[in-house]
């Protein structure tokens, strides 16, 4: 009966890695959140030693990050990119390559929750686990994206699953692990789990020692030895951002929300319709004990003014097994009366307005990187051989602009941000890549002209008289500019 239910739940696994992988394919450009990582990751597989040339040198960000999570991935992902080089393959499928690596991992250990879950609670309850969260779009979106937070998920979901299964040495490590490398903050989310145990006497404090100890030493001196050769000097990159996000707060320079924005917003648009069962799901007195540190986590975590979804984003898998625990007590008495058949076709209903609230959640963010379009649409237009030197914007470079964009080797790409439009330098630029602002785009009409435009999504529309209904208008986001002097042997060279 094992073997039959591994051979079964194949197709889930399948069903998430491919909605994953589905999610990078329709959006496989990045925003300004995830470049330090992405750029770390092209830096560590196409210049290696030569760290003079890496991006963070000139970019460092607000805070310094950790370089252990994009050397895994490079490491991980070295190979295909090994046989892409020999190939000749532009850069941006290793862009592809690295984000999927992430997504596989991220796949990978909720896989293993899953595993876990089918012990304890059946094959019923992991398999609509393993549907509620192939049908939500947040946790398949951000699923490939070069997060912190998503290098730490599939850490944090092995290490809730050790604590499920009670294997207390394995959650210790990895949670030391995931805090002092990734994320200071799961201090609170594992930290709530670490005290759940030891006040139900399952944890003694001896054996609490005897693990966390180590591994806390070998985490911090793991990451200072990494990072301080990367950075160039003595640096424990989540000890600054702890520093900077909680105890200066300085994190609310980014935007604030109100203390329950997590609860009324974050949470019902992460989950859709699933959030329904969640109440249902409670009646299992077991799965009041996994809810129990995801919300308190919530909660605490809503003390600090800059919130976004992301930053909860470890539990959206603990609300999805609960709320597929409730749906399960509705499945499994399907043919007791018509009640229950009513409510098993609300579960499955449930599950395709999920999937069409993804779907449509999908194309709009297709339409939201302006910027790597744009850059992609300079290499359509232009042959390899055009003498080119190409500045990005801070609003190209934040929509989409990447290092694994930059393909042709003998041009030249720039993205310095102390240059105002009325500089003499920007004459130098052959062509440029901005926002399309009417304004900055008169003042540079004595130099560079308009070559093409890149639109980009503004919102959404609704009209029952239409099919299908619902339509996304699309405005001028970006616009390549060319310069007045190189059109000529630009054209030459088409």
């Amino acid at each position: 009966m094992a073997e039959k239910r591994n051979v079964l739940g194949l197709p889930l696994f399948l069903l998430l890695l491919t909605v994953a992988l589905l999610h990078l394919i329709i959006c496989p450009f990045t925003k300004v959140e995830e470049s330090f990582n992405l750029q770390a990751a092209h830096d560590i597989l196409y210049h290696r030693t030569n760290f003079d040339k890496y991006d963070h040198h000139e970019f460092p960000g607000v805070v310094p990050r950790t370089f252990l999570g994009p050397l895994f991935l490079s490491v991980l992902c070295s190979p295909v990119v090994f046989l892409s080089y020999l190939l000749d393959a532009p850069k941006f499928y290793t862009q592809l390559t690295v984000r999927a690596s992430l997504g596989v991992c991220v796949v990978g250990a909720l896989w293993h929750m899953q595993k876990e879950v089918r012990r304890q609670f059946g094959s019923t309850v992991a398999g609509l686990f393993c549907l509620t969260c192939a049908s939500q779009f947040h946790l398949m979106f951000y699923s490939t994206r070069t997060l912190p937070n998503v290098f730490a998920l599939p850490i944090v979901l092995v290490a809730f699953t050790s604590w499920m299964a009670q294997k207390y040495g394995r959650f210790i490590i990895l949670s030391a692990l995931v805090i002092i490398v990734f994320r200071s903050e799961l201090c609170v989310f594992l930290g709530l789990m670490l005290l759940m145990s030891m006040l139900s006497r399952k944890l003694g404090l001896l054996q609490l020692l005897y693990y966390a100890v180590p591994a806390g030493i070998l985490s911090l001196a793991l990451t200072v030895a990494i990072d301080s050769i990367f950075w160039r000097k003595l640096l424990w990159p989540e000890g600054q951002v702890l520093w900077y996000n909680i105890i200066l707060n300085k994190s609310s320079n980014w935007g604030t929300s109100p203390f329950l924005w997590y609860f009324y917003s974050a949470v019902p648009r992460a989950l859709g319709c699933t959030l329904l069962f969640l109440p249902l799901g409670l009646l299992d007195r077991r799965m009041r004990l996994l809810l129990l540190p995801a919300v308190g986590f919530i909660l605490i975590y809503s003390l600090l003014p800059h919130k976004e979804l992301r930053f909860i984003i470890y539990t959206l898998p603990v609300l999805s097994l609960v709320a597929a625990r409730g749906c399960s007590f509705i499945l499994c008495n399907y043919q007791k009366s018509w009640m229950y058949k009513l409510g098993s076709a609300v579960v499955v209903g449930q599950l395709f307005t999920n999937a069409a609230y993804s779907s449509i959640s999908l194309y709009v963010s297709h339409h939201n990187y302006p910027g790597g379009r744009g850059l992609q649409e300079l290499h359509r237009l232009l042959p390899v051989t055009a003498d080119v030197f190409v500045h990005i914007d801070t609003y190209a470079a934040e929509t989409g602009v990447s290092r694994f964009l930059e393909q042709n080797r003998n041009w030249r790409y720039d993205k310095r941000e102390d240059l105002s439009l009325k500089n003499l330098d920007m004459k130098m630029y052959t062509h440029l890549l901005m926002e399309a602002n009417v304004t900055k785009i008169q003042l540079l009409q004595d130099t560079h002209r308009p070559l093409a435009f890149v639109e980009g999504y503004s919102n959404i529309a609704f009209n029952v008289f239409h099919v299908p209904p619902v339509s996304v208008r699309l405005v001028r986001k970006a616009v390549l500019l060319e310069r007045e002097t190189a059109t000529g042997q630009q054209r030459e060279g088409l």
